[in-house]
């Protein structure tokens, strides 16, 4: 498998190519820029020359003339000196080196032009060298050479520099990672910001951690909630199916047998919308995507019904009390369950007077007599009750209070239900 190279190597690397390719821009521009100037200068001097050498042919025989500095000129092909090899693709009146097959180690420049000489029309060649052209390249060689040693030295503090900016930037990165690979998957901290130059992306991803890590953490808390509530919610109806099946062998009065049967189909129901409830905590929801409904009457009194149970032998008396409707998008035995643990733990706590059920505009309330908060009954089946009952307002945005009555003994739980829009 590849190695995976660090950022410092990546921005050694990246820095390296494009160093490397404004050099080479640069010695290819200055190449390309002597040759033009060279062409420029000796296309109007072989012109010049041209021009004059013209004016001293004319009128003579002469097929070569001498224009000092720098030029010969000759007239027709023929006349050339054997060293001189022309470019065979060259054309009228323009500057060309001579072909690599010419007899010197100088940098000459041929030009054909077509002129009118005594009256004929013919081809004169001019050969022009110029030594300057040897002298200033060395010249600009050398100055490019020191501008090249400053280039470099350019580059190695700019790389410098930028070495330590990805040092200064990336730091914060690894000292994330290190961090991260130091945590133990039991430990759901908030993850902290590094030290350092931590920039905005940085911070950014920081929070998506913790907004990810907030998420494990939260669906680890309802699977255990689930196994919590399922492990003592489902004992009750479980022991008195057990009961249930145990009374059926004892007699055959079917008023009695009706009994028996009547609550295992409350205890079976009741483990039903437990496990419904529970599995529905525990998964996500599209809440919009849920149609709000009207609950009706015959639910409240199904739920008193089926907790009436509760109360044994004692002296309260339970009424439900309708001045309004609920609209909510509770599924039924949803709402059973957090109603109804409302009720028990009302049951719960008191021994005498009444457990009322009052229905409003979306707000159910259980107001009991009973010993009141700083009263309440210990055990485990009333701290889960609640929590259960927390959950459920959570999930589906409820509002639940539980205080002490005004003035008077016992307690109200109160659900306020949120108005559907």
């Amino acid at each position: 498998m590849k190695p995976i190279k660090t950022a410092k190597q990546l921005t050694f690397t990246y820095f390296s190519i494009v160093a490397f390719a404004i050099i080479a821009f640069h010695f290819s521009m200055f190449t390309s820029m002597i040759e033009n100037i060279e062409m420029i200068y000796a296309e109007n001097r072989m012109l010049k020359d041209r021009n004059t050498a013209v004016s001293l042919l004319n009128g003579t025989q002469q097929t070569h003339v001498t224009v000092p500095p720098f030029s010969d000129v000759y007239v027709g092909k023929e006349s050339l000196p054997v060293w001189v090899k022309l470019n065979p693709s060259m054309t009228n009146d323009k500057p060309y080196e001579l072909d690599e097959g010419s007899d010197t180690t100088l940098e000459v420049f041929s030009m054909r032009s077509e002129v009118t000489l005594n009256g004929e029309l013919k081809d004169i060649y001019v050969i022009h060298h110029d030594e300057i052209y040897e002298i200033s390249e060395e010249q600009m060689f050398e100055t490019q050479s020191t501008q090249l040693i400053l280039s470099l030295l350019l580059l190695v503090v700019s790389l410098w520099v930028v070495m330590r900016i990805s040092d200064r930037l990336t730091k914060p990165l690894a000292q994330l990672s290190k961090s991260l690979g130091e945590k133990t998957p039991a430990n759901l901290s908030p993850i902290e910001l590094p030290e350092g130059a931590a920039t905005r992306e940085i911070r950014h991803l920081v929070d998506r951690l913790n907004s990810y890590q907030d998420q494990i953490k939260d669906l680890i808390e309802r699977e255990r909630a689930f196994n919590r509530y399922a492990s003592h919610e489902l004992r009750t109806p479980l022991m008195v199916m057990k009961g249930a099946t145990t009374l059926l062998g004892k007699s055959d009065s079917k008023v009695f047998l009706e009994r028996q049967r009547v609550r295992m189909v409350q205890a079976c129901q009741e483990m039903e919308d437990y496990i419904t409830t529970l599995l529905s905590l525990t998964r996500d929801e599209d809440l919009d995507a849920i149609a709000s409904r009207v609950v009706q009457s015959s639910e409240y009194e199904s739920i008193r019904q089926t907790h009436l149970g509760y109360l044994s032998d004692k002296s309260v008396a339970v009424d439900i009390i309708e001045t309004g409707k609920v609209v909510t998008k509770l599924p039924i035995p949803t709402l059973h369950i957090l109603v109804g643990n409302l009720l028990k733990n009302a049951m719960a706590c008191t021994e005498e007077g009444h457990v009322n059920m009052l229905v409003a505009d979306n707000e159910i309330a259980i107001v009991d007599t009973g010993c009141g908060l700083s009263g309440k009954p210990g055990g485990e089946s009333y701290g889960l009750g609640l929590m259960i009952v927390r959950d459920i307002c959570a999930k589906y945005y409820c509002s639940f209070s539980l205080v002490d009555n005004v003035g008077q003994v016992g307690c109200t739980a109160k659900v306020a239900f949120p108005t559907s829009s």
